[in-house]
């Protein structure tokens, strides 16, 4: 009878414990919302410099791309984000006329620097490889943050015990509605949204990985994005992004690494503090 006590006891306790280490979904979602949400106000101003390389698996051709990438809120507004990116090298070449020119935009009022920056970015994006494509690192942890998560039926995948204690996939799949010929839903005649898979710390709600799909099997094209800790900024950062993209016999590869991060402050009376470089 005592024995058969101890094993109730030590079933329970086990119990007990895997509900500890993996609560129901609406929890975790609930820590990723409040993480996305600390992230993008914490990460928001902040310019980063990008080494995106883009190349194909079989075609020689390859470009070097050295950026100015950062996320932006608008002041006393953090769910109105923006990325930017402004190309200052291609493939070792100097391509502008000044340094941290976005950076320096943002002197101007808010509205005007917005538009500038935009036409910077869309410019920038003649300089990527022939037949290649640009992506956006962060576009998963917007998905993630409380305001868009409605837009999404979540479901749970496994533990990914890889990437640290208590990772759990999960997946984002776009509520239905008119979806174009690669799965994306489409509203008012443009797409959207995607589906995307995160990889998230159940404990606290961190996102340690994010992956954004288009397409179908082995077709699909996928944009995976890996964050870690900055020494500088004390906050994750991404820190990889890998964009692949199956084309028959010569697919495109593209991976932007992410480093030498900064911050900048935009004010409402449209000033910008820029922290002094140290000497």
């Amino acid at each position: 009878m005592t024995a058969i006590a101890v094993v109730l006891i030590q079933a329970s306790g086990s119990t007990l414990l895997q509900a500890q280490e993996s609560p129901d979904l609406a929890t975790v979602m609930r820590k990723v919302g409040i993480y996305t949400n600390w992230f993008v106000n914490r990460f928001s101003n902040v310019v980063s410099e990008e080494e995106y390389e883009q190349r194909f698996s079989v075609a020689s051709r390859r470009r070097q791309l050295t950026s100015d990438f950062l996320l932006v809120a608008y002041p006393g507004r953090t769910e109105a984000l923006m990325t930017f990116r402004d190309i200052r090298e291609v493939d070792g070449k100097p391509v502008g006329d000044q340094k941290d020119r976005i950076t320096r935009l943002f002197l101007e009022p808010f509205e005007n620097a917005v538009r500038r920056a935009q036409e910077i970015h869309r410019d920038g994006l003649r300089h990527s490889v022939d037949t290649g494509r640009v992506m956006d690192p962060l576009t998963v942890i917007g998905y993630l943050q409380p305001a868009y998560q409605a837009n999404f039926r979540v479901s749970r995948g496994g533990m990914a015990r890889n990437l640290g204690p208590y990772i759990r996939e999960i997946t984002l799949t776009p509520l239905e509605g008119r979806r174009d010929s690669q799965g994306r839903v489409m509203v008012a005649g443009k797409t959207l949204l995607k589906p995307a898979r995160a990889w998230v710390a159940e404990d606290t709600g961190a996102v340690v990985k994010t992956e954004l799909r288009s397409g179908f099997g082995a077709r699909a094209e996928t944009t995976t994005t890996t964050f870690g800790m900055d020494p500088t900024l004390q906050m994750p950062v991404p820190l990889e992004m890998r964009d692949e993209v199956p084309r028959g016999r010569d697919d495109f590869i593209g991976i932007a690494k992410y480093s030498k991060f900064r911050r900048f402050v935009v004010r409402s009376e449209a000033q910008v503090d820029v922290p002094a470089t140290n000497p």
